[in-house]
């Protein structure tokens, strides 16, 4: 592709944010202590969800298989007092890029 057809990056554009400090305290309180207990339990590999933790694009799939894998261990989290995470309590719509 020849440079003048590119088109140029939105800096408006949407994107999606973990909330790391739920979504590690909550892996926690399941007895995942490590980002490789979490992949375990998620269904991925340690290093997509480093990539996650960090910044990086979090796609359908780690939303869904985070919740899903939450969801049960909701007894668990219910000794803690905390209900299982929805979408909207881990991920945040942004309309800026992560920082």
């Amino acid at each position: 592709m020849s440079t003048d057809m590119q088109v140029p990056v939105r800096q408006d554009a949407a994107g999606i944010r973990l909330d790391v400090d739920r979504f590690l305290s909550l892996f926690r309180l399941i007895g995942c202590d490590t980002l490789t207990a979490i992949a375990a339990e998620i269904g991925l590999n340690v290093r997509q969800v480093r990539r996650v933790r960090n910044g990086g694009v979090i796609g359908e799939v780690f939303m869904a298989r985070t919740v899903a894998a939450l969801q049960r261990h909701a007894d668990r989290l219910a000794e803690f007092g905390h209900e299982p995470p929805t979408l909207d309590d881990l991920f945040t719509v942004t309309t800026t890029p992560a920082d």
